[in-house]
C-alpha cells in the first residue's frame, strides 16, 4: 500500500533549503561578505576559528541594519533589494532572495551586532532557526554590522563529516576573500585565524589592482600581468570588460583558477575559461598555467542570476559571441607583445666539466678554480647548433643553480651571511696548497691579521684616501676582530654589548708551546669538511636542546652539532688571538654586583668547607698576572690582608665581537679553572685554560618545554620563547658567519656532521614515484 502524501514540517523544509545554499563555511562567508559590500562598506574584517566551523565572524563599517528590521532579519524571503520578480532584470546588488542569513541561522548559531549612523548605540541580538531569540540589547559599537556565526552544522552531523580538514576549509576562505579583494576596488579586506597575531591576508582600501594581486598571490604574478580591456558593444549588450592577464614571461606550474566577475558577482564560466586557456596554449610553454582576472559588465536585463542556489553560475544572452570577442581580444594583446618575449638562455653541462667540478679530493684548489672557469665558458657559449645540443645529455640532478633571476636559499638569510668575503676565502684556499704538507694555517692567519693591523696603523700617513677608506671598511666588516678594553688605562662609556674598542698594539707570541698547539690543530684538519663549512649556507636551528642546526653545501643538506663545532671554533680563535684578547667588563653586561669567586664556588657541594674553596681560589689567584696578560681574565682583591674570600672577577676575554657568553656558566668555568687545569706543565696549562674558555663560549642548551602547559606562567613562556629567538639570531647572524670564514674542521668532528639529504638521491626517489 502506498504511503500518503504529507506536507513536510517547516523546520525540515528550512533545513533542506539551507543545505542547498550553505554547503560549507566558505559559502556562508561569501553570502555575508556580499551583504557587507551591498551595505557600502569600505573595510571588511574576517575572523576564523577551526576552518570557520567553530567561529566565523565578519565585521564591516557599512550602513548597518535598522533596529526595526532586526525581528525579520533571519526570516526566509525577507530582503531590501527586491520588490517584485521583474526587478531581477535590473538587479545591481549581490543579494536579492533573502535566504542567506535565514539559511545560516538554521544550521548555526547567529549573533548580530549592528548600528546605523542615526542611532546612539549599537544593538545585539541572537537568532536560531530564523527567529529572533530575544529583544535587541543596546551595546557599545561603531557604525556597521558584526555577524558572528558559531557551531556551523551543529544540527547536521552528516554535512559536518563531509567537510574537509580545518586547514583546507581555511584555504578556501582565503581564496574567496582574495578574489573579492582583487575585484572590489576601494574596499579593504583582512582575514586571520582566531588567536593569531598576524593577518593571513590584509588588503588596504587604497591599493591598486596590481597591488591587490601582489598581496593575494605573489610578486611574480603581479610583475608579469597586462591589462585586457574591451569597450561597450551595444549589439551584444556588453557594457565593458576590464581585467588583468599574465604576459608571456609568466612562469607557473601551479594552476590558478580564473577569476571571473560578471556584473560584480564571482562566478564560474567554463566556456570562457576553456576559450582563454586555448588562446594561452598557443603562447605559453607546455605545462605553464596562466593567470586570468576579468571583470565583465553586461546589461542586467541580459543576465539571469537566479540559476544556482549558491549563485555560483549565471546565464547571459549572446554568451558565445561575448566569449569569442574576449578570446580574440586576448589573442590580439598577446600577439603584440610576442615580439618582445624574454627567453632564458640554456646552459650546457658537459661530462668533462662536470667531472672536474665534482671530483673533490683528488685535485687542488687552483685546478678547481680553472675547471670552474672552463665550465662557465662552456655554459656561456650560446651560439651552438641543434646538432651540438642533441649530443649533450643534461644531468639535472647534478646541476647547481646558476640563473641569477631565480630565488636562491641565501635570499632568505640576513645580509651578514650573504656577504662574501672573497679576499679572506681566497687566502684560506691559497694557504692550503697540495704540495705543502705542513701548512700551519693558524700561524698564517695570525700573521695575516698582524700584517693587516700594522697596515691599518700605517694608513694614517698614507696619502691614498681610497686605500684608507677600503682598509677602514674592512676593519668594520671583520666581525671577528677582538677590540681590547683595559679599564685601568682607558674608561670610555660602555657600549650596549659591554665593550668599547681602544687602541692597542698586537703582541706577537713566540711561545713554543703555543706553536706546538697550533701545529697539532693544523695536522688534524679535514680538508673536505673544512671546505663544506667555508661554503655553507645556514638553514636554521633544528633542536635547541640537543644543539642541532641544518646547513646546505652544494647539492647536500647536513645536520650539524653546533655545540661541538662552536667549541672547536672558539678554541681555534683562542690559539689565533692568544695574548691579544679584548676584555669584557662584567659590570656592564647586566651584572650589578661584584663577582666574588668565593660566592661562585659555594654552589658546589664538594667545596662545602672554606679550606677547599680557598685552595681552588688560591691556585687561580697565584696565576692572576698570567691570566690577565695572556687571557684578559682580570682578578682583583680589595682585602688589605690578602684574604682570598674577597677575590673578585673583573673581566673576561672577548673572543668574538657581538657575542658575550652566558653568565650562568661562570661558577662552572671558575670551578674547572681551579680543579681541572694542570698548572704544573706549561703547554698543558695554556691548552687547558683555552679549552675552558672555549667551553664557556659554547651556546647554552635550551630545554624542551611544552609551552601549552597550564603550569607555566606567562613570564616563563615569554622567557622560553626569548631564549629560542636569541639562540636562533646568534647562530644566524654571528656564529655561523664566523664559522664560514674562520673554522678549520678537525677530523674528530666528522661524527658531529651528518648528511641528511642530497639532490641526486632525491631525484632517484622521485624517479621511482
Amino acid at each position: 500500500m502506498s504511503s500518503k502524501i504529507k506536507a513536510l514540517d517547516v523546520s525540515v523544509v528550512n533545513k533542506i533549503a539551507a543545505g542547498e545554499i550553505i554547503i560549507s563555511p566558505v559559502n556562508a562567508l561569501k553570502e555575508m561578505m556580499e551583504n557587507s559590500i551591498d551595505a557600502n562598506a569600505t573595510m571588511i574584517d574576517i575572523l576564523v576559528k577551526e576552518g570557520g566551523i567553530k567561529v566565523l565572524q565578519i565585521t564591516d563599517n557599512g550602513s548597518g541594519i535598522s533596529k526595526a528590521d532586526l525581528p525579520i532579519l533571519c526570516e526566509r524571503f525577507t530582503t531590501s533589494k527586491l520588490q517584485k520578480f521583474e526587478d531581477l532584470s535590473q538587479i545591481q546588488t549581490y543579494g536579492f532572495r533573502g535566504e542567506a542569513l535565514a539559511s545560516i541561522s538554521h544550521v548555526a548559531r547567529v549573533t548580530v551586532t549592528t548600528k546605523v549612523k542615526e542611532d546612539k548605540c549599537a544593538w545585539r541580538v541572537s537568532y536560531a532557526e530564523g527567529k529572533m531569540l530575544e529583544s535587541p540589547k543596546p551595546v557599545a559599537g561603531k557604525d556597521g554590522t558584526i555577524i558572528l556565526v558559531e557551531d556551523l552544522f551543529f544540527n547536521i552531523p552528516s554535512r559536518l563529516r563531509a567537510l574537509k580538514s580545518q586547514n583546507d576549509e581555511y584555504s578556501k576562505i582565503l581564496d574567496v576573500v582574495g578574489r573579492y579583494s582583487i575585484h572590489s576596488k576601494s574596499i579593504g579586506f583582512s582575514c586571520k585565524k582566531f588567536g593569531d597575531s598576524n593577518y593571513s591576508l590584509a588588503v588596504k582600501p587604497s591599493y591598486s589592482v596590481q597591488d591587490r594581486i601582489r598581496t593575494v598571490f605573489s610578486n611574480s604574478v603581479a610583475s608579469n600581468i597586462i591589462s585586457l580591456h574591451i569597450d561597450k558593444i551595444e549589439e551584444l549588450n556588453l557594457e565593458c570588460v576590464d581585467g588583468r592577464v599574465c604576459n608571456l614571461n609568466f612562469i607557473s606550474k601551479k594552476s590558478i583558477s580564473p577569476i571571473f566577475f560578471i556584473n560584480n558577482r564571482l562566478v564560474t564560466c567554463d566556456p570562457l575559461r576553456r576559450a582563454l586557456n586555448s588562446v594561452y596554449s598557443n603562447y605559453l610553454p607546455k605545462g605553464n598555467r596562466p593567470f586570468i582576472y576579468l571583470g565583465i559588465l553586461i546589461d542586467p536585463a541580459s543576465v539571469d542570476v537566479n540559476v544556482h542556489p549558491t549563485k555560483r553560475e549565471v546565464r547571459f544572452l549572446s554568451q558565445d559571441e561575448i566569449v569569442e570577442k574576449i578570446a580574440n581580444q586576448l589573442h590580439a594583446e598577446l600577439s603584440t607583445i610576442d615580439t618582445s618575449r624574454t627567453f632564458k638562455a640554456s646552459s650546457i653541462s658537459t661530462s668533462q666539466s662536470g667531472s672536474l667540478l665534482l671530483s673533490g679530493s683528488n685535485i687542488g684548489n687552483e685546478e678547481k678554480r680553472k675547471a670552474l672557469r672552463q665550465a662557465q665558458v662552456v655554459e656561456n657559449s650560446y651560439p651552438t647548433t641543434n646538432n651540438q645540443l642533441a649530443g649533450v645529455k643534461r644531468q639535472e640532478n647534478k646541476l647547481v643553480r646558476t640563473d641569477s633571476s631565480q630565488a636562491k636559499i641565501t635570499s632568505f638569510l640576513s645580509s651578514s651571511q650573504q656577504f662574501n668575503f672573497n679576499e679572506s676565502s681566497m687566502k684560506r684556499q691559497v694557504n692550503q696548497p697540495e704540495a705543502k704538507t705542513n701548512s700551519h694555517q693558524l700561524q698564517d692567519r695570525e700573521e695575516e691579521s698582524l700584517a693587516e693591523n700594522e697596515q691599518l696603523h700605517d694608513s694614517s700617513s698614507n696619502s691614498d684616501n681610497k686605500l684608507k677608506e677600503l682598509r677602514w671598511k674592512k676593519q668594520k666588516l671583520d666581525t671577528d676582530s677582538t677590540p681590547n678594553i683595559d679599564s685601568e688605562k682607558y674608561t670610555p662609556p660602555v657600549s650596549k654589548n659591554g665593550y668599547m674598542t681602544v687602541p692597542k698594539e698586537r703582541v706577537n707570541v713566540n711561545l713554543t708551546s703555543i706553536k706546538k698547539m697550533r701545529e697539532k690543530v693544523d695536522d688534524s684538519i679535514h680538508r673536505e669538511l673544512t671546505e663544506i663549512f667555508a661554503n655553507l649556507n645556514y638553514v636554521g636551528v633544528i633542536d635547541e636542546e640537543r644543539r642541532l642546526a641544518a646547513i646546505q653545501h652544494d647539492l647536500k643538506l647536513f645536520l650539524v652539532d653546533y655545540g661541538s663545532v662552536c667549541y672547536e671554533l672558539f678554541y681555534q680563535i683562542g690559539l689565533t688571538d692568544f695574548a691579544n684578547f679584548g676584555k669584557i667588563n662584567l659590570q656592564s653586561v647586566d651584572v650589578s654586583d661584584d663577582i666574588v669567586l668565593y660566592k661562585l664556588l659555594s654552589e658546589f657541594e664538594e667545596l662545602s668547607d672554606d679550606v677547599s674553596k680557598e685552595k681552588v681560589i688560591g691556585k687561580i689567584w697565584d696565576m692572576s698576572s698570567m691570566l690577565n696578560e695572556y687571557y684578559s681574565i682580570e682578578l682583583v682583591n680589595d682585602s688589605p690582608d690578602g684574604n682570598l674570600k674577597y677575590v673578585k672577577l673583573k673581566t673576561l676575554p672577548l673572543l668574538l665581537k657581538g657575542y658575550i657568553p652566558s653568565m650562568a656558566k661562570l661558577p662552572f668555568f671558575m670551578y674547572r679553572l681551579g680543579r681541572e687545569v694542570s698548572w704544573e706543565d706549561e703547554q698543558e696549562c695554556l691548552d687547558g685554560i683555552l679549552k675552558e674558555i672555549a667551553l664557556l663560549y659554547v651556546p647554552d642548551m635550551v630545554p624542551k618545554v611544552d609551552a601549552s602547559k597550564v603550569s607555566l606562567s606567562e613570564s616563563e613562556k615569554a622567557q622560553l620563547i626569548d631564549k629560542k629567538e636569541n639562540i636562533s639570531s646568534l647562530l644566524e647572524n654571528i656564529l655561523f658567519p664566523c664559522i664560514k670564514r674562520r673554522f678549520l674542521a678537525p677530523r674528530h668532528i666528522l661524527k658531529d656532521v651528518v648528511e641528511i639529504a642530497n639532490l641526486p638521491g632525491l631525484y632517484k626517489v622521485f624517479e621511482r614515484c
